[in-house]
């Protein structure tokens, strides 16, 4: 008989010292994510924390706290940002509030795909942040449309739970659906294993489904699979549709650059 998962914190208890509650807004494998009032900024922010359940877990505490500490270092317009990281009593990543709602929802639950300028003007957004990332010696892994926030025309990518430097990865780490090829077989990736992710989303904005069905790990591992073109799914300009169609090359050597991708979709100072 299986174990019920202990309810999330009530309204008005600490998330963190400082932190209370709000509202509980979302629990994964291992973590419960807060809307929290800070005593000392005196706004709201959002708190990542371990699952009462989880709390003995050593590996999901050490990349909750590696995330945190990641983030604290890094600084880019459409990155999250993260306020502080909390090591006692308990381990918790305070973050900045973001308004709007993840692309996924706003996709699935509003007009279903994004207009051709729109999916230009986010992944340059996207691109711009990714190539921060990787400038900084750091791939992000796992780029979908769950993980973008979108608000009045911006894009903030967030989740950098499995983030670490280009090298050798553990078969299937991130999300199966919107993985590369390489990531999906384990072994050495690179920044194009991003740049697949950003094609995966930009394919997704444009069209309204992904680019791969069935069983997306196993299949995704085959290096000669590919996605039907985007423009057999939605009338789009010729170049926008080369550069998402470009990104979903199996052959990571064939992908572009994300500076590359970054300037087809109309980057420019």
């Amino acid at each position: 008989m299986s174990r019920r998962a202990p309810r999330p914190l009530r309204r008005g208890a600490l998330a963190a010292p400082g932190y209370r509650v709000v509202g509980h807004m979302s629990r994964g494998r291992p973590l419960d994510v807060y809307d929290a009032w800070s005593d000392d900024r005196r706004t709201r922010c959002v708190v990542k924390r371990l699952r009462p359940d989880c709390a003995g877990d050593r590996g999901a505490r050490r990349r909750l706290l590696a995330e945190g500490r990641l983030l604290r270092r890094l600084s880019h317009p459409h990155l999250v940002r993260a306020y502080e990281v909390v090591e006692r009593p308990d381990p918790a990543v305070i973050l900045e509030p973001l308004p709007g709602d993840t692309l996924d929802r706003w996709l699935h639950e509003g007009p279903g795909r994004l207009p051709p300028a729109a999916v230009a003007g986010l992944g340059r957004q996207l691109a711009s942040a990714v190539a921060y990332l990787h400038g900084e010696r750091v791939l992000h892994l796992d780029l979908k449309p769950s993980n973008v926030v979108v608000h009045a025309g911006r894009a903030t990518l967030i989740d950098l739970s499995v983030a670490r430097a280009p090298g050798k990865v553990r078969r299937g780490l991130g999300t199966p659906a919107y993985m590369s090829p390489e990531q999906a077989r384990g072994g050495a990736v690179d920044e194009k294993a991003d740049v697949w992710g950003l094609g995966c989303v930009l394919y997704e904005a444009a069209t309204g489904v992904m680019p791969f069905d069935g069983d997306p790990c196993e299949d995704g591992a085959d290096p000669d699979r590919r996605a039907a073109p985007v423009r057999a799914r939605r009338r789009l300009p010729a170049a926008l549709g080369a550069a998402i169609d470009g990104c979903l090359e199996p052959d990571p050597a064939r992908r572009p650059p994300v500076s590359d991708l970054w300037a087809a979709l109309g980057g420019g100072a």
